[in-house]
Parts: structure tokens; sequence; C-alpha cells
């Protein structure tokens, strides 16, 4: 009778074993798991937070959808995957695609989601709306420099230029650009849609430029968003010609994407420098495009900069979550 009872005994010792054995596997393969998925491209979302980012940026005349994936710390790896798409050669195509599509859909996600919300802001809140923009474009300026321009020299020349077209296109914008025509009838007008969208799509990639703000300079941008307001009618004639504007939006981003992904490989400080123009100028001129005056009382003050500075503590955020996922 003993040597059954130690038998059973050793059994339960055996089996308990056993359970804990495949328990500890178990925990092991679901870490591997999770490891995997933290490495795995299809899994990483920053894309997507940076296309919405871009997406609501773009909403805004004066604010670069652009200077979004600067921030975010996309801006390379974009231009990089339209170009990589187009190689003959290559091994990474899938995955630029899927890069890509993460970008463009938390774009539409941001257009969609927060073009309500940031009507709101603008039309009771626009002055603070404008400043939290400013503190988030101004505090991301010392961690784009700390990225972008390690072991490249900075080009004041190419800063400067950068200043001065910010500068001319706000001083256009101010005098009211070209006539706000909404003549959209023939061939022609479709042509001047390609060709629109080309330099919206352009102007997209390019941080610190607005495309918001080139379509008023160019006296389009009212009709732009009439056609954009009149999607919910279902009119074909609109889903026409957002479609023939959506052709050359492709174009612009595709043929700007390799003309800066050749640039930052061949001269990546001058670039850079050109950039960091762009988009110092674009956010010092943000004010600029106020359309209510701005009375300067201590709340008002204060509420500015409580504004600013949580644009600042977003991109700080950012930056350290960026730094967690690294290490």
């Amino acid at each position: 009778m003993k040597v059954k009872e130690n038998d059973t005994k050793k059994k339960k010792h055996l089996s308990k074993r056993k359970k804990e054995k495949l328990r500890a596997i178990r925990k092991e393969e679901r870490a591997k798991k999770r490891l995997e998925r933290k490495n795995n491209k299809k899994y990483d979302l920053k894309p997507f937070f940076g296309g919405m980012a871009v997406g609501t940026a773009n909403i805004i005349p004066g604010v670069s959808g652009g200077t979004m994936l600067v921030i975010f710390n996309l801006f390379e790896k974009l231009t990089n995957s339209i170009s990589d798409i187009f190689k003959k050669k290559t091994d990474t195509r899938k995955e630029s695609i899927i890069f890509i599509l993460k970008v463009l859909i938390g774009a539409a996600v941001g257009i969609i989601l927060f073009a309500k919300i940031l009507g709101f802001t603008l039309k009771y809140l626009e002055a603070e709306t404008i400043f939290w923009f400013m503190g988030l474009i101004l505090f991301s300026i010392p961690i784009i420099i700390k990225k972008e321009m390690t072991n490249q020299k900075f080009n004041i020349v190419f800063f400067i230029i950068g200043l001065l077209i910010i500068g001319c296109l706000e001083y256009f914008n101010l005098k009211g650009g070209a006539n706000n025509s909404n003549n959209d009838t023939g061939i022609i007008s479709y042509l001047i849609l390609i060709m629109l969208g080309f330099i919206g799509g352009a102007s997209m990639i390019f941080p610190g430029i607005s495309g918001s703000m080139i379509m008023l300079v160019l006296g389009k941008y009212e009709m732009i968003r009439s056609y954009i307001d009149k999607i919910t009618t279902l009119d074909i004639n609109i889903f026409i010609k957002l479609g023939i504007f959506g052709i050359g939006v492709l174009l612009g981003i595709v043929i700007s994407s390799k003309v800066l992904s050749s640039l930052l490989k061949n001269h990546k400080g001058k670039t850079i420098s050109l950039i960091l123009g762009f988009i110092i100028g674009s956010a010092l001129i943000l004010p600029l495009n106020l359309e209510n005056q701005l009375v300067f009382t201590t709340e008002k003050i204060y509420g500015l900069l409580v504004s600013f500075i949580l644009g600042g503590i977003v991109i700080y955020y950012l930056d350290k979550l960026e730094k967690k996922n690294l290490d």
C-alpha cells in the first residue's frame, strides 16, 4: 500500500512539474510573439498617427503637413518609400507600400475626424489653436536638428532662402492672391485641377510649405474647400472633379518625394537647412493668418502662453515615447 501511495505522489509531483514547465514554455512563446509583433512593421502604428497629424495640419491654412512628417520622424522614410516602390529591383517594395498606406489612411482619418473639431476650435479659440501649432512646430526644432543634422554642416544660405520663400508666399497671401475664380467647366478646368492637385501634393511633402496657403495665394482655396464640403451630396460631378484633383495630388507627392529623396541622399545638410528655414518661417508667420484681430488682455496672453507650452509638452512626450520604443 505504501509503495502505491509513493507512486501516486511521484506522479502528482511529476505532473505538477510538467504543468509548470508547460506554463513556462507558453509564457516564453507569448513573450516571443509580443516581441515579434513589436518588431514587425505591420504592427507599427506610428505612420498612421503621423498621417493623422498630416491630415489635420492640411486643413488649416498656414500649417504644413510636411512639417508634421518631420516632427513624427517620418519624412525621410516616406520620401524613400515612395521612391522605393518605383525601383526595378528592390526587396522592400511590399514594406514600403504598407508604410505609405498607413500614412495615407491616417491622413484621411485626420481630415475626416478632426475637420469638425478644428472647425469648432478655430471658430471659438482661433488664436489659441494657432499658438498650439506654433508650440508644436518650434519646440520640435532642437529635436529635428539633433536627429537630422548629425555629422551634417548647417548651411546658413539655404536656411535664409527657406525663410525668404515662406516670406514671399505670405506676402502674396496677405495681398489676397489671385482672383478666387470658380469657373470650372471644360478640359482646361480639368487641367487646372490636375495642376492645383500637383502643387497641393508637392506642398504636402515639403515641410513648412502649407498647401492650404498656396491655394489661398492662387485664389483656389474656397473652390477646393467647396468641393470637399459638397462630397456628402453624392453629386457625380463633384466626385469627378475631386478624382482629377486627387490624380494631381498623387503626381505631386510621387515626383516631389523622388526629388527630395535624391536631395537628402546627395545634399542632406543643405536640404535640411532649407527645410528648417521653411519650418521656422511658417511657424513665425502663423499669427498673421488669423481671421479675427487679436486683443491682448491679461487672460488672452495667459491663454496663448498655455496653448504654446502645451504644444511643446506634446512634442516632449512624443520624443520620450520614441526613445522608449527605440530602447
